[in-house]
């Protein structure tokens, strides 16, 4: 049976931290908005910006810092530090995005990063710093590990997809703001390892996010992130007739929020974000949280996703007809069918 491996990415911290400490924030709000990295103060993070202060000089900070306004930003720090595995030299070990590749400045400037963050590292001795401040997360961990096996994820996933992965990861970082979902194809099966990032720390008032001892809103924001390696690549399989439902985003413009929260920019996020979201309150029905889904079915209609209904109904028929529909691949031609309708 597949569990979900939860831990903390030392790899990822480092970076995390170096972004905390450095000028992120104050070169992204400008385009953004909002800080990308938390305001919180707390003891962790008033643990390491005491630890790197002596070390602002360094030449790393301007080497990053450089690359932010290029797209260095959001998912791909976090894609170029899960990269490494459990690589202790910065070596890859997972083949990056396209995508995060252009966006870091290509392999050459991916490479000479890496390089300087490997001896950035032995020379300021951050690991031993991160063993000492480990404690900080143990009380979240042992709330992931109780929340984890509440409900069977990966049963619940692989049998709604017809599909299996290679692996599932769950990895708290408390210092960066959102939540990130990244995959890896593995080499050898070529299925893929799911990297789920979330930020446990900053709920502020909202109320599913301190809802989270009891698992209400991880359920969906885990179901969510570890959805997308499902959809988007058959998203992008069938992009002909994907297309050809593309009036369906015009009549969606005028319910469309404004700003980012909007949460869909072009017409494939807006059928992938259609049918995760669609699928994540689906499962949840299935685990029988059904006040949540109805709450998260609300917010996304609210939000301008007006054809999750459709869909859903399409999700309970596929879900009938399995013996017809051995995958969702096999079904995705007729799930497109939702955005056929005004709505």
């Amino acid at each position: 049976m597949k569990i979900i491996n939860v831990g903390i990415n030392p790899n990822l911290e480092f970076m995390n931290s170096i972004l905390l400490t450095s000028r992120y924030n104050e070169i992204t709000k400008p385009f953004i908005g909002y800080g990308l990295m938390t305001e919180e103060s707390n003891q962790y993070t008033e643990a390491i910006k005491f630890f790197f202060y002596k070390y602002k000089a360094s030449s790393i900070y301007d080497e990053i810092e450089n690359m932010i306004p290029y797209g260095f930003t959001f998912s791909r720090p976090v894609e170029l530090m899960l990269s490494l595995g459990d690589s202790k030299k910065f070596t890859i070990q997972y083949q990056l995005s396209d995508l995060c590749v252009q966006y870091c400045g290509g392999m050459e400037k991916i490479a000479g990063l890496l390089q300087h963050l490997n001896k950035f590292s032995h020379d300021i001795k951050y690991f031993a710093f991160l063993e000492s401040m480990k404690s900080y997360y143990d009380s979240y961990l042992v709330k992931i590990y109780d929340h984890i096996q509440t409900f069977p994820f990966i049963d619940l996933l692989e049998e709604m997809y017809g599909q299996e992965q290679n692996s599932y990861n769950y990895i708290p970082s408390n210092l960066m703001v959102g939540n990130f979902g990244i995959n890896f194809s593995n080499d050898i099966n070529k299925k893929l390892d799911l990297f789920s990032v979330f930020n446990l720390y900053d709920t502020g008032d909202d109320e599913e996010a301190n809802e989270f001892s009891n698992g209400a809103l991880s359920v969906n924001v885990l179901f969510h992130e570890y959805s997308h390696p499902f959809i988007n690549p058959l998203t992008d399989k069938y992009r002909n007739i994907v297309d050809e439902y593309a009036e369906a985003y015009e009549r969606l413009k005028e319910y469309k929020l404004p700003e980012y929260k909007s949460g869909y920019g072009d017409w494939v996020e807006c059928v992938n974000e259609h049918f995760v979201r669609a699928m994540a309150i689906y499962l949840m029905l299935k685990c029988g949280l059904n006040e949540w889904a109805d709450k998260h079915l609300n917010n996304d209609l609210y939000r301008g996703y007006k054809y999750i209904p459709a869909i859903l109904e399409l999700y309970k028929y596929y879900d009938k007809n399995r013996n017809k529909y051995e995958t969702l691949e096999d079904f995705y031609p007729t799930l497109l069918s939702a955005f056929k309708e005004h709505v």
